[in-house]
């Protein structure tokens, strides 16, 4: 069981991605992405949907639709908040002298955050009616978040060894993983009799989800772990954590506790049996001001899911000595000890990513004033309310430029992201609009491309998009 926890995980930090925004830090569209992740005010049509629904509006189409074809929504994101590939390149298979202990050393202090996100849009459909009726939209995503802290003991102990006399604590490891679904239906109208010579348009817009939860892992509780050793190969361990898991029925889980005939294999397809379900809503707001000022504001994701499946309990408790680190049993339990013991759990709750999102955005058309082409300037505070995947309490804030020379010329687009789980980002990207159909191309990591030795992420989005 605790293997397949470890093998979630990782395949979660290091899968290539695919998918619609998710959390303050999770996938986005390509569009949004080339911009730093900045939406909040710009996002149109179906593009609205995870981000403020209210801008299901601001679109000139009366219908969007995204599928797999001719491009499928695809996102891909991953990387450490640590290690260059030059740091990478430096360490890896050499003999490291004091110094470069000492410096590797220096790169996890404070912890080091590996992460991946992935995302899929099966479905999403809009339509626009009159004014007086408003606009609606279904969709279905899927979403596969993780993020593992390292605690910087570990390399301590790594690197320079059990040393006598010295204590180690990992009460900084964390991690938080899932797979989830939504099933969206969102609705959009404006709010007439506000109009004035500051306010030329205000709508608002809802979305309904509901939640399929197919697998989870994430430690809820890490406290007072540490290793020390003392004289004479002498080494005390104590733990003291608890793990959240849940997995669907068709992944075939084999429990330590569990006498089931199941054979361990996974069976799943693309519509496995959720392990639990929830509800969550969106709800925002969006307005015109002295006619090309955009200001939104919209909170996503309230709600939670409950995992009433599968739920088993990993937890560690208590402290073993081993007075002679040579023995291979007391090795062995000190393994054990570290490692823990499953048990059978009930249901259990966990909160979906909460996040508040305020955003402004500015339009230049062409012929005003003296800069060529149609320059839109964007800006976003992304905060979320939890650190549940996809999400972080630690602000976010963005800024992001779109720029057309003229008209059928692609769109060339930047954007810088600051903050947040991961810090600095400078995203760039492109678009390419014919009129019935819209593709976007972007990366959240310009600098990978850039000076790819100096990269500490990767990441690919782009999508199409129909429009009628």
């Amino acid at each position: 069981m605790k293997n397949l926890i470890i093998t979630f995980f990782v395949s979660i930090c290091f899968y290539v991605n695919i998918f619609a925004q998710y959390g303050s830090e999770g996938s986005t569209d390509a569009r949004s992405m080339s911009l730093g992740k900045t939406s909040n005010a710009i996002s149109q049509g179906i593009y609205s949907i995870g981000i403020n629904p209210a801008n299901l509006l601001n679109t000139y189409c009366t219908v969007d639709l995204s599928t797999v074809l001719p491009l499928p929504h695809i996102s891909a994101s991953a990387g450490t908040s640590f290690m260059t590939v030059n740091n990478i390149d430096y360490y890896s298979g050499r003999y490291l002298t004091e110094s470069d202990k000492q410096n590797l050393n220096s790169l996890l202090n404070g912890g080091g955050i590996i992460f991946g996100n992935m995302s899929f849009t099966l479905l999403s459909f809009g339509l626009r009616f009159d004014p007086s009726i408003g606009a609606f939209a279904i969709s279905i995503n899927d979403f596969i978040e993780g993020d593992f802290t390292l605690p910087q003991s570990l390399s301590n102990l790594i690197l320079n060894g059990n040393a006598q006399n010295s204590s180690y604590n990992f009460d900084d490891t964390k991690f938080n993983s899932w797979w989830i679904r939504d099933y969206s239906l969102s609705y959009a109208r404006e709010i007439h009799g506000l109009e004035n010579a500051i306010i030329q348009k205000l709508s608002a817009g809802v979305t309904f989800k509901y939640y399929q939860g197919f697998a989870y892992a994430q430690s809820v509780q890490v406290n007072n772990n540490y290793l020390q050793t003392g004289t004479n190969n002498q080494i005390t361990v104590n733990s003291n954590y608890i793990i959240h898991s849940a997995f669907s029925n068709d992944f075939n889980v084999k429990y330590s506790f569990d006498t089931s005939s199941t054979n361990g294999k996974s069976n799943a397809g693309p519509f496995p049996t959720p392990a639990g379900t929830g509800l969550g809503l969106d709800f925002g707001f969006s307005s015109i001001l002295f006619n090309n000022w955009n200001i939104s504001l919209a909170v996503t994701d309230i709600g939670n899911i409950s995992c009433s499946q599968n739920t088993p309990i990993t937890s560690a408790a208590g402290q073993y000595t081993l007075s002679d680190a040579f023995d291979q049993s007391q090795r062995d339990s000190i393994k054990n000890k570290f490692k823990g013991t499953s048990i059978s759990g009930g249901t259990f709750t966990t909160d979906l990513p909460t996040t508040l999102r305020l955003g402004a955005a500015h339009r230049f058309y062409f012929g005003q004033g003296s800069f060529p082409g149609n320059l839109l300037l964007a800006m976003d505070i992304n905060q979320g309310f939890n650190d549940e995947p996809g999400n972080s309490t630690k602000t976010r804030v963005s800024i992001g430029g779109e720029w057309q020379l003229a008209h059928g010329v692609p769109y060339l687009r930047t954007g810088f992201s600051f903050g947040g789980l991961l810090g600095f980002h400078w995203a760039a990207g492109l678009g390419i609009d014919t009129g019935i159909l819209e593709f976007n191309f972007a990366t959240m990591d310009f600098q990978s491309f850039a000076a790819p030795n100096s990269a500490k992420y990767l990441s690919v989005a782009l999508d199409s998009r129909w429009k009628f």
